[in-house]
């Protein structure tokens, strides 16, 4: 064998080379992908969790707002008749956070909120009048996840009528 004709085969590749390269690659590659989808579905769950969270903080945080405000239809009184503060057209909550939430809800996000009657510090209607100050107010937010099942996540907050 002359120095030309080894160097040549060195250079190249055998048959049973590529073969085992391919076989690899079949082997190595639909699972990757796969995991890759299922991480990229994943990732996009965890970016609707945060974004349903601001959207209940955001609500929650404007009904807190609310409650303190001394402005007519506002106040904690306001909160006495959920159906009236939330849904007045142009002046309930969702009216005025209609701007705010029509990008979540573009997205197939939706909010609900629950507004409890007077309660006292334990969350029970006492006999004692006097002492039912408070109100529980949850923000749920439901959300689309990547299997196209929903989500629900809920945020809490009680309020407390100290005038």
């Amino acid at each position: 064998m002359t120095a030309r004709t080894a160097n040549t085969r060195r250079r190249g590749s055998t048959l049973l080379e590529c073969i085992v390269v391919i076989v690899v690659l079949a082997i190595a590659v639909p699972p990757t992908l796969s995991w890759m989808g299922q991480a990229g579905d994943e990732r996009a769950d965890q970016v609707n969790s945060i974004r349903a969270i601001t959207l209940a903080q955001g609500v929650i945080e404007n009904i807190m707002a609310d409650s303190m405000s001394t402005s007519a239809g506002l106040g904690f009184t306001a909160l006495a008749d959920p159906a009236v503060y939330l849904d007045t057209p142009t002046t309930g909550l969702r009216a005025r956070l209609a701007d705010i939430t029509a990008t979540y809800e573009s997205l197939g996000f939706s909010y609900a909120v629950t507004i409890s009657g007077l309660v006292d510090a334990d969350g029970v209607v006492n006999a004692d009048t006097t002492l039912n100050l408070f109100r529980d107010v949850r923000v749920t937010v439901s959300f689309p996840l990547s299997d196209g099942t929903t989500a629900a996540m809920d945020v809490e907050t009680v309020l407390a009528d100290l005038s």
